[in-house]
């Protein structure tokens, strides 16, 4: 699945019942507590959190999957 914002926020939202703010285009990290903006993921892949690296989908991070 290509994931884009509006799906990891969709997903977020459904699965840990995270705020999303579509209007601003930002939902909560579920493990950082940071705001996530549309924005800060220009050129990302969309299921990590640009801020600490947590892996929306899969509940890991970015690191552990460079470790593998």
């Amino acid at each position: 699945m290509a994931w884009t914002w509006k799906l990891a926020a969709d997903y977020a939202e459904e699965v840990y019942g995270v705020q999303v703010d579509e209007e601003e285009e930002f939902f909560i990290c579920p493990e950082c507590g940071e705001p996530i903006y549309e924005c800060d993921w220009v050129g990302s892949d969309y299921i990590h959190c640009p801020i600490c690296g947590f892996n929306i989908e899969t509940s890991d991070y970015e690191e552990d999957e460079d470790e593998l």
